[in-house]
């Protein structure tokens, strides 16, 4: 298995700025100067006010190509959460019914001004929240800033506590080795997602090889229907679909279905491929549909892989092939595996790949060793980059349904 290298992706500095801690410091203060009053005032806890939370970052981008990128991955990034946003000037954000923010000011490639509604139980309660982006030397600073933030919390002691619990804590974990590692795993390998795993996978130049090996086992025929499961951007089924067979694709990614889609854009007008997104555990297909499946860059990352492999065997048709790249040890810590994907990938020898097969009922199983340069050569990889694909040989893992 040879994946393409992880995109480096530039993060930026992101801080909270010691303007943005001194609102919640003073209302700890004023809650210990209250504290001693309380003793003449029966102990009553004092209320907190308003205070506003900020944090800034930059970011090696101008301001105009950051401004629009930031608000896709924000759209993105809320949807997962629960809450809709709808960018533009009169945008709103609301969560589940409840509207919650409504864009008071839009100015593209400057910032963008929500008023926000804080609480559902009391929405004439209104907040505001602002993003400026701010031309710097390294690029652009993105200022988020909440001000007025706070009156619904009770007092300083509890704003303490959810400023603690519910922004730094989580702030700390996000940036922590496992959290971190799981995020670029995620954004680059295991669930790409983003501009530049879009771009990556729209053309995965050191793929090809590997693909180029899968269509030759396959042998396709225009009568094959062919399942990818895990199609990324789509570039195995645009070679496969050179054979005049028909196609289905899934994916977990919302990006890869939708590249995947626009990269064979013809022939699913013309009807010959589908692409869906879907877990590969629960497959939407009804039994027997499929003549062929295969499978490549998916295998390591897969927690149950021989339900997976079941669930594929339950739909191909009874002799259906299944050609599925193998994850070889050999490549934990190189340019196809490296950290931190290395650390969170499942890698298999000969003996433990054929026996995922033969656990899910699959017949005439074999693992097989192809050698990987003169599919390299022929798919254009630089030549100083063809040692990669050069030695042993990589694993492929084929069978037939019963």
């Amino acid at each position: 298995m040879v994946l393409a290298p992880s995109p480096a992706l530039l993060v930026g500095r992101t801080r909270l700025t010691p303007r943005s801690c001194s609102p919640v410091i003073h209302g700890m203060k004023t809650f210990i100067l209250l504290a001693k009053k309380g003793e003449e005032m029966n102990d009553q806890e004092p209320k907190t006010s308003r205070t506003t939370v900020r944090v800034d970052i930059e970011i090696d981008l101008e301001p105009s190509r950051l401004f629009d990128l930031l608000v896709e991955e924000l759209q993105t990034a809320l949807i997962r959460v629960g809450i809709g946003f709808e960018p533009g000037a009169d945008g709103r954000i609301f969560e589940g019914q409840f509207g919650v923010g409504r864009i008071k000011s839009w100015k593209p490639g400057e910032g963008f001004l929500i008023q926000w509604r804080q609480a559902e139980w009391q929405p004439e309660e209104i907040t505001e929240i602002e993003f400026h982006f701010e031309p710097v030397p390294a690029g652009t600073r993105v200022t988020f800033e909440h001000r007025s933030w706070g009156s619904l919390i009770g007092s300083a002691q509890e704003l303490s506590g959810w400023f603690a619990s519910q922004v730094v804590a989580p702030l700390l974990r996000v940036t922590a080795p496992a959290a971190l590692g799981d995020w670029l795993t995620d954004r680059g390998a295991r669930r790409p997602s983003g501009a530049r795993a879009r771009e990556v996978y729209r053309d995965p130049l050191y793929h090809y090889p590997n693909f180029r090996v899968i269509l030759a086992e396959l042998a396709l025929k225009p009568q094959d229907y062919l399942l990818e499961v895990g199609c990324g951007g789509g570039a195995l089924l645009k070679e496969a679909l050179q054979s005049g067979c028909r196609a289905v694709a899934v994916d977990h990614s919302a990006d890869m279905v939708r590249v995947a889609q626009e990269a064979n854009s013809q022939a699913v007008a013309e009807g010959r491929l589908k692409v869906l997104e879907a877990h590969a555990e629960r497959l939407p297909f009804p039994d027997d549909t499929f003549t062929c499946s295969a499978m490549t860059g998916v295998l390591g990352f897969l927690s149950n892989p021989v339900a997976v492999f079941r669930e594929i065997r339950r739909v191909l048709a009874p002799g259906g092939r299944l050609v599925v790249l193998g994850s070889d040890p050999e490549l934990k810590g190189t340019p196809g595996a490296p950290e931190p994907m290395a650390s969170r990938l499942r890698f298999y020898e000969d003996d433990e790949l054929g026996n995922l097969a033969r656990e899910a009922d699959f017949e005439e199983v074999q693992v097989v060793r192809r050698d990987l340069e003169p599919f390299a050569r022929e798919a254009g990889i630089p030549e100083e980059h063809i040692p990669l694909f050069a030695g042993l040989g990589t694993r492929f893992l084929l069978a037939r349904s019963s």
